[in-house]
């Protein structure tokens, strides 16, 4: 017998609102993802207690140092436990529904597979956003006074590098500071560079237009090659001198030095340079240009504008953490002020920034992975699908790393290696959905 038509059209799939169904969905799972994540946190605060206790009692810290540590410690661990609680809760939660036979009585009602998890996709989604203000805002920030707190409580390195050496991202400047402690003022730096046009018009003045400059000029050239460039007619002077100088080894001493971050600028107070000859080639261009063109020549005070010296302390500061501790506007900053960056940098900064940028969607991906998965092993309970939850998340953690180790080497595409994994994941998950809605 067939069903009359206007029955037919009485019969629609509802999405939204299911407040009763929807409600008893969320609440259940928000139940046992509180649980895993309260398991997931307790066990990352005694990692953290096991590997670093010793070092504060060894220092005699006191406890409110070591509690103040690892809440510090702890918003860095539950960015990498959400997604992972995520996955385990959402095939804990519909597991047991399949084994209940609650998702064959609700699909049963017409609702689809996707439709049966839209509460916990929704939480998902939730999640992912909560991460991402972890990756970007609270834990670089977290991380950086748990460190402080570390170096300070339990007197390893007082959170200051003796001896600190900083290579520019264009390859351009190496920096020797004799004590880096991340503040605006310094003693006894070390600048190695070369001459460029900003620095013949802020030493020498383009061709010396005072007689401080003439000096200078004089002292830097010597008095053969200065009386050369003075006999040639005027114009001719500054492009003599230019390509006289420009590539030229250079290194300034300082005593002093403070940046100015209002004005973004460097300003060297007592000091002074001495540039090298760039015609003793040798066999290995490293070792070219090792002898000296002139005597030191002093100064009192400097100031170098961000063309000239485009970073920052704070820059000095980023380049000694670990890329993978920098959030994506610091990268961005990073990448956008320095185009003339090395190949192999760029690549490690751009491979970070999309690894990134993916890897709070996890959570997300999480849930299109665990629905389609657990409705699969109703049968067999959850104990199975916690199983397959697991093998999950070492499968994507371990082509996400290797997909990031070739995007830092090079080997593939920044782009490819950070954003791939995850999509193809969530597609993957997606499609199992689709394919699963009936």
């Amino acid at each position: 017998m067939k069903t009359p038509a206007s029955a037919e059209k009485r019969i629609r799939r509802r999405w939204f609102p299911l407040w009763k169904l929807d409600g008893y969905i969320f609440r259940e799972f928000i139940i046992k993802y509180s649980i895993l994540l309260l398991v997931f946190v307790i066990l990352f605060v005694l990692s953290d207690i096991y590997r670093d206790i010793s070092d504060f009692f060894d220092a005699k810290a006191s406890w409110r140092d070591i509690v103040t540590y690892l809440i510090y410690k702890t918003p860095g661990n539950i960015r990498f436990i959400l997604p992972i609680s995520m996955l385990l809760g959402c095939m804990w939660t519909m597991a047991t529904f399949g084994k209940n036979l609650e998702v064959t009585a609700m699909r049963a009602s017409g609702l689809s597979l996707f439709r049966c998890g839209w509460a916990i996709l929704f939480v998902g989604l939730l999640v992912s956003g909560v991460n991402i203000y972890f990756n970007e805002q609270l834990v670089p920030e977290t991380s950086s006074r748990a460190e402080r707190l570390f170096d300070k409580a339990a007197d390893k390195r007082r959170y200051s590098h003796s001896l600190l050496t900083y290579r520019s991202d264009d390859g351009k400047r190496r920096w020797l500071f004799q004590l880096f402690a991340g503040g605006n003022d310094y003693e006894n730096i070390t600048l190695k560079t070369f001459w460029d046009e900003h620095l013949l018009q802020q030493l020498l003045g383009g061709t010396a237009k005072n007689e401080k400059q003439t000096r200078t000029l004089q002292a830097v050239l010597g008095e053969k090659r200065f009386a050369e460039l003075m006999a040639l007619p005027p114009q001719k002077r500054q492009p003599h001198l230019k390509k006289l100088m420009e590539g030229r080894k250079m290194d300034f001493f300082v005593k002093r030095a403070a940046y100015d971050k209002k004005q973004k600028c460097w300003i060297f107070k007592s000091g002074s340079f001495l540039s090298y000859d760039s015609n003793d080639e040798t066999r290995f261009k490293a070792s070219s240009g090792t002898t000296a063109m002139h005597d030191e020549v002093t100064f009192e005070n400097l100031t170098f504008t961000e063309k000239s010296i485009p970073e920052s302390p704070q820059d000095i500061m980023n380049a000694i953490k670990e890329k993978d501790d920098l959030s994506t506007p610091v990268i961005w900053s990073i990448l956008k002020r320095n185009p003339n960056m090395p190949q192999r940098a760029r690549c490690i900064y751009e491979t970070v920034f999309f690894y990134r940028i993916a890897f709070p969607w996890a959570s997300f991906l999480a849930v299109f992975l665990g629905i389609p998965l657990a409705a699969k092993n109703e049968r067999t309970g959850s104990m199975l699908a916690i199983i397959s939850a697991i093998i999950l998340i070492v499968i994507y953690i371990i082509v996400a790393q290797i997909f990031l180790m070739l995007g830092k080497s090079g080997s593939v595409d920044p782009l490819i290696a950070g954003l791939a994994p995850t999509i193809a994941f969530i597609i993957a998950g997606a499609w199992r959905l689709v394919s699963d809605r009936n």
